[in-house]
This record gives C-alpha cells, structure tokens and sequence, in this order.
C-alpha cells in the first residue's frame, strides 16, 4: 500500500511554456491522460490519431518543449502549427491529418474537501455554533449580517456528511461546498519601454453621479495620479497583500478600466477578496460580492475564474441581476477549457479576448463576420457574450507592463458600459445591449 501511494504520488507533469521547459515524474499515465494535462497546462489545442495509445513511465526535469515531447510520447508522431494565433498540437501514429479527435482539456477540481459554506434563513434561531459543534465542525468564516458561515471539518467524508445534514435542516436557506478560487494572473505580462508621454489622456475629474464599477480582485496599489478616480477599498480578507516588483492584478484591472474610459470616467471601487494569499475560496468571493453591491457598485467586474459550480455563488449572482446588478466576468486563458465560473453562470456578461488593445481602434464582430481575431490564449465557451481588447498598458513603480488576458477584456468591457452610460446618458441595460450587440464574440 506504502509503494502505491508513494508512485501516485510522484505522477506529475509540470509544463512552464514561457521558460520553454518541462518536468515529468510519470510511473504510469496513459495517452489520454498525458494530453489532458498539457492541453490545460500549455493552452494548446490538442488533436490526436483515432486508436493512437501509448504507455507513458517517464522521469526528467527542464527539458525544452521539443525534447520533452518526445521523450512523452515514445513512438507516436506529433506537428505543432498555428492557426488564427491557436497553437495547435497533432498526435498520430501515420501523418498529422489523422489527428482529428480534439482532446478536451483536464477539468480541475476546485472543491475544498473538508469545508462547507451555510446561509441561514432569515430570522433563524439556531445558532450557528451550535450547528457547528453538532456536526464537529469550526465556524472559520462568519457573516452574520447576511447570514453567510464557512465551516471546516476534520476531513472530506465529515464535510460531506455535514452538507446532507445542513440540507435537512429547517433553518438552512442553503448550503454548498467551498471552492477554491486561484489568484488571477495575466496570459502574459511583458515589461516594454516606458513612452514618451502618457499612457492615454485621462479626463482630470471623475463623473459625479454615474455608476461606480466594482472591481472584485486582489488589492490595488495604483500610481497617484489614478488615486482621485477610485473609492476607497475594500479587504473582505484581514489581510493585506505587500506589492511586489509588478503591479499587482487589481492594479493592472484599475488603470484598463480607466484606459477604456478616458473623458468620462466613472469611479473605482476595488474590492480585494485575496489578501495575501496565493488564493481565495467562493466565500470571500461571495462576501466582495455583497460588499460592492452594499456600496452601491454596479456593473461588478470580476476577472477572476476557475472556481467549481458553485450554486451559492449563482445564487447569489441571480439575485443581484433579478434587482439589476450587470456582472462581468472572465472566459479564462486555457483554451478549450469550456464553463468557468462565474462567466458561466446564466446572466453573467461572459468575456473572451481578441488580439486587440484597449482603447485602440475596434472593429465590429457585428453580423458574425468577425474583424477581430481571437487571442491564443483565450477560452471561448459556449455562452460567452462578448469579446473584447485582451490587452493593456499599464504602468507601476516608474515602468510600463504589456498585459493580456481576458482578465484586461473583461475589466476593459465592465468600463465600456459604464463609459456609455456617462457618454449618452442611456440605462445600465441599454449600455448592455448595445455592447454585446457591437462586439459578439465569435460564432461557435
């Protein structure tokens, strides 16, 4: 038993595209398995011969992508292109055109095994630490206001057990699973050189009395000269996060935002739901939820995702579209990857990116004849609503940064629509409609 946990242990596969390295420990993955895993880690799509196998048990660390490739794939073939800016990656015993079986990439599993997240009824009066000590679990995260309880237990079978005894009890509203929810981080930050002038000519004052967008990310640490243009923020956390030699995500969201939006800006409200972890869960995000709709913010942009389905944070989002909140939010940057969450749940202005950048000239997907070219990177589920400029400029500390992701789309869309309500005077879902009207991601 000792000898098979410990070669479970040491299957893994650790791809760093941009160091154009590769590490493997494999005692035994089959060919599905092995091109599950680099269509996630890498962003490839991946095509493969119909019948084409092979047993991979294979160990070596920082071999370049070639070399790593085939000491992988042992005696199969493979082809590399791009096309359309996707790089593509054939597997196939014969030739290349073969390869016509597409390898959905591997699905991560976000849910924390051992915790559950409880939304008491109104008026309810259990106490929630004595539901908690009932079930042998602790209260680690509490929001009585809203009535909202992360609880952690000793291991995944007693959450489990905890989840079906919440969801028989009268005084449960709801109850889920926690989930996991990543830092976000660019497709690609590139450090250029710093221009001659400003970035963009930004309107000195801030529109008074349109909407406010919340930005519910990490924390922020703009340049002073965008301090007038932001609310002051919100940490949902405890924490705070110490910046670094980059700009900071949220920072980076801030300053695309206010690009997209230079003679009518609306005001910032950054919510930071990470502090200083290299992570948060769908209970931190569910509290900067409520945290910027209690502020009055809206649209709410969230360039974050990955996180698992789950239905109290759709909940949640329901509710605020049913009283008008608009929600942006994130296709994600593995492509193929399919529904991510929260761009998927239904309502949700979803985001993909194209090659474009932000307030540079836009051309119309308008009538599905599509100008715009779909970045390499990005994920394009069915659903998504809008695609927009997948990059930015930005700048921190004295330097400019090239940043591109549907994280710099979706922050850039969120802006759009609140620049159109404080341009032509129109309604939040007027400003909707026209954006998802001029700029239609691309027809499946």
């Amino acid at each position: 038993m000792l000898a098979a946990a410990a070669a479970f242990a040491a299957d893994s596969l650790d791809w760093r595209a941009k160091q154009n390295q590769v590490d493997a420990d494999i005692q035994s993955w089959d060919l599905t398995t092995l091109l599950k895993k680099i269509a996630r880690q890498t962003g490839w799509n991946v095509y493969v011969e119909k019948g084409a196998d092979t047993a991979i048990s294979v160990k070596f660390k920082n071999l370049p992508e070639d070399e790593a490739l085939r000491r992988l794939l042992g005696k199969l073939n493979y082809s590399q292109d791009q096309t359309n800016g996707v790089s593509r990656l054939f597997i196939f015993r014969t030739v290349a055109k073969a390869a016509t079986q597409v390898v959905a990439a591997e699905k991560k599993n976000y849910r924390i095994a051992n915790e559950d997240l409880v939304k008491l009824k109104r008026g309810a009066t259990n106490s929630i630490d004595e539901m908690a000590k009932k079930l042998g679990a602790k209260v680690i995260g509490r929001d009585d206001r809203n009535g909202l309880y992360r609880l952690q237990f000793d291991d995944a079978s007693s959450a489990a057990a905890g989840l079906q005894a919440l969801a028989a009890d009268t005084s449960v509203a709801a109850a889920d699973g926690n989930y996991m929810v990543e830092r976000p981080t660019p497709a690609q930050m590139t450090q250029v050189a710093n221009p001659a002038g400003p970035l963009f000519n930004l309107n000195p004052q801030p529109v008074t009395g349109g909407p406010i967008i919340g930005l519910v990310d990490t924390s922020v640490d703009p340049p002073p000269q965008y301090t007038p243009y932001m609310l002051a923020p919100i940490n949902v956390t405890g924490e705070e996060d110490t910046p670094g030699a980059d700009p900071t995500h949220g920072t980076s969201m801030l300053e695309t935002m206010l690009e997209a939006m230079p003679n009518d800006p609306s005001k910032i409200l950054p919510v930071d739901v990470y502090g200083s972890g290299e992570s948060t869960s769908t209970y931190e995000v569910m509290e900067g939820v409520l945290a910027a709709i209690n502020a009055g913010a809206n649209p709410i942009s969230l360039s974050l995702g990955g996180t698992g389905d789950s239905s109290m944070l759709g909940s949640l989002i329901q509710e605020g579209i049913q009283k008008g909140i608009v929600f942006v939010a994130a296709a994600g940057n593995i492509p193929g990857e399919g529904d991510v969450y929260p761009a998927s749940y239904p309502g949700v202005i979803s985001v993909t990116a194209s090659t474009q950048t932000v307030n540079g000239p836009i051309t119309s997907t308008a009538g599905g004849a599509s100008a715009t070219q779909l970045a390499s990177y990005a994920n394009d589920p069915p659903g998504t609503q809008v695609i927009a400029p997948g990059t930015s400029l930005v700048q921190w500390n004295g330097q400019t940064w090239e940043v591109e992701g549907t994280s710099p789309a979706t922050a850039s869309t969120a802006a759009t629509i609140a620049d159109l309500v404080n341009q032509d005077h129109i309604s939040l879902s007027q400003a909707v409609e026209m954006v998802t009207r001029v700029s239609p991601a691309p027809i499946k």
